[in-house]
Formats: structure tokens, C-alpha cells, sequence
């Protein structure tokens, strides 16, 4: 609350222009003056809530005027919060469960708390008498920094929480096969394609992280020896696609043979 925000248009074609309006509701905020198909406005909430947001564009001598969907953004409180987090345990095995707490003070404090490890997202819970709690497995071994973030509401301001170190066990020493299969044909810009990754031998348990080259399209946890993923490609391209296996306490971390997907 009362902090700046920098709310951001995008209009096309890009050779538009004109000027954009930003309105919180039917109040306006202010304008903003395209440029390369963008218009930006610096402003501020003098109170606390849940705003929809919209952006109205002009119209020029080329191009008709349009208004985007409604944007909704929460401002919170100005009362400060503070945030603890602890852990069951500090050495959990590769893949063994582990409890993360989260404790907001004033214990009043209502709204929904995300865990982190590094920046990927654990998972969310909300909080309850002041507390938060996530039952998850991290599946990436060594050191690694357990964080935790108050989402604030209303009332209390968002916080975040000091790291904590986890150091998780290494993955065991027997290399397992890793393989990758995708539809061979008529896979379509913006379709849903279903990628498959399968470890042997299917005791080996885990998560598969899915790659486009360096690109991480997303996790999945495997199941008797398989996971799959549903994705999609925005443009027609080629991809080379990887899966990577996480590895367990009795199997070694492995990855598959790149796979070429053609992108009609």
C-alpha cells in the first residue's frame, strides 16, 4: 500500500498508435503514450484490496480501439508481518519426506504462504492461526536454501522468511536407463503434445524434469517406471527435448538420448 506499481500495455500490431488508458474499475488512473507497442503508467494504492485492472487503447487512424481483460492485483496492508520457517530435518534423504513450517507473526495474519526452494516453488498452503505447513520430498541433492513467502493480505504487509539449509543425501550409485518418446508426427503449433519418460528398471523412484534444449518445460513424478508431461509449442520448430531423472537413494541421477520433435 502506497508503494509504486508500473502497470504495462501491450498492443497489436506494434505499429499502433496512440494512447492508453489505465483504469482501476471505472476510475482512471491515468494514460500512457505508445511506444514500439507499449505504454507504461507509474502509479500507486492509497488503500488496502483486491483491484481489477484494464488498459484502454485509443484507436488511431489504422487501427480500432480495444480494452484488455481485466487484471486482478491485491494490495495489502501497511501493518508490517514477520516470518520464521523451520524443518523436520536438516540431512532428509534424496526424496524422503520432509515437513517445512511457516509462522507469521501476528499470529492474525490470514492469507497463503509459498515455500521455495531457490526459486522453484514447493507448493502453497494457507495459513491457519498464524501457521503454514507443506509436506513435500526435495529431489535435488547437496545444499539447498528453503525459503518461505506471506503473501500479506489486507491487513498485514507481505514478508518473506531468512533461509534455511537443507543439506539432502546424494543419489545412489547404480545408473539406471533413461528414455524419451514423443508423438513421430502431426504435432501441430499450440496443440497438446504428451511426452514420456521411462527409467528401468521401474523400481527406481523419483521426478523427471522435461527439457527443450536448455529449456525446463516441467516436472513430472514417476510411476512404475514412467512419467509424462502434456505440453505445447507456440510456433512451428524444431525441438530437441531431454528428460532427466532425479535419481533416488538407490539409483544414480540419469538422462535420456535427445530426442528431434518437428513442430508443423
Amino acid at each position: 500500500m502506497g508503494a509504486n506499481v508500473t502497470l504495462t500495455a501491450t498492443v497489436t500490431p506494434a505499429t499502433a498508435t496512440g494512447t492508453v488508458t489505465f483504469n482501476n474499475g471505472n476510475t482512471s488512473l491515468g494514460t500512457g503514450t505508445l511506444s514500439s507497442g507499449m505504454a507504461t503508467l507509474t502509479t500507486s494504492f492509497s488503500a488496502a484490496g483486491t483491484f481489477s485492472l484494464t488498459a484502454s487503447y485509443s484507436g488511431d487512424a489504422n487501427d480500432s480501439s480495444s480494452t484488455s481483460s481485466a487484471l486482478s492485483i491485491t494490495v495489502t496492508g501497511g501493518t508490517s508481518s514477520a516470518m520464521t520457517l523451520t524443518a523436520s530435518s536438516l540431512s532428509p534423504a534424496l526424496g524422503a519426506g520432509i515437513n517445512l513450517t511457516a509462522s507469521v507473526s501476528p499470529s492474525s495474519a490470514a492469507g497463503i504462504v509459498t515455500f521455495y526452494n531457490g526459486t522453484n516453488s514447493l507448493g502453497t498452503q494457507p495459513l491457519r492461526s498464524g501457521t503454514a505447513l507443506l509436506s513435500t520430498a526435495i529431489w535435488a541433492s547437496g545444499s539447498q536454501s528453503i525459503t518461505a513467502t506471506y503473501s500479506g493480505n489486507a491487513s498485514y504487509a507481505a514478508s518473506t522468511s531468512s533461509g534455511i539449509s537443507v543439506d539432502v543425501g546424494s543419489p545412489g550409485s547404480t545408473q539406471p536407463s533413461v528414455s524419451l518418446s514423443a508423438p513421430s508426427s502431426g504435432v501441430n503449433a499450440g496443440e497438446p503434445v504428451v511426452l514420456t519418460a521411462t527409467v528401468s528398471p521401474a523400481a527406481a523412484t523419483g521426478q523427471i524434469t522435461f527439457y527443450d534444449g536448455t529449456t525446463a518445460l516441467g516436472t513430472a513424478m514417476l510411476r512404475a517406471g514412467t512419467a509424462t508431461l502434456s505440453t505445447e509449442f507456440s510456433a512451428a520448430d524444431s525441438h530437441l527435448l531431454t528428460a532427466q531423472y532425479s535419481g533416488d537413494p538407490n539409483f544414480a541421477i540419469g538422462r535420456s538420448a535427445a530426442l528431434t520433435l518437428t513442430v508443423n
